[in-house]
């Protein structure tokens, strides 16, 4: 495996933890931020984000885990217009097949994917 950031690590970390069946708290395991970063380098939106709040994460298949909650957005930096927007991020491990460990991540109407070992 190429080398990764730090970032991307410590995600890598907690993600092969939840799918261990171990039950982190995402405020103290920083799961938060990979997210949002994730959510901020592959959505083509002209927002920015500006934390995540309510975070649950779920194990849906063997190799995968479905993380959702809301993201705070500023729509006006101007006005600094900020809203909480519903968000949700799929996360599947691919790496067996030498496809990195994916995310797709719905928010509102936008879709974007990537793997996140990468962006980040």
């Amino acid at each position: 495996m190429a080398e990764i950031s730090e970032l991307a690590e410590e995600f890598l970390l907690n993600f092969e933890r939840l799918l261990g069946g171990e039950d982190i708290d995402s405020d103290e395991n920083d799961i938060e931020l990979p997210l949002e970063a994730a959510i901020d380098r592959l959505l083509d939106c002209p927002y920015m984000f500006d934390g995540i709040t309510g975070l649950i994460s779920r194990k849906r298949k063997p190799r995968q885990i479905v993380f959702e909650g809301k993201i705070w957005v500023v729509k006006n930096q101007i006005e600094w217009d900020e809203k909480l927007e519903p968000f949700s991020a799929i996360v599947t491990d691919k790496r067996v097949t030498k496809q990195g460990l994916h995310i797709k991540i719905l928010f509102g109407e936008e879709v974007a994917e990537g793997d996140i070992l990468e962006i980040l």
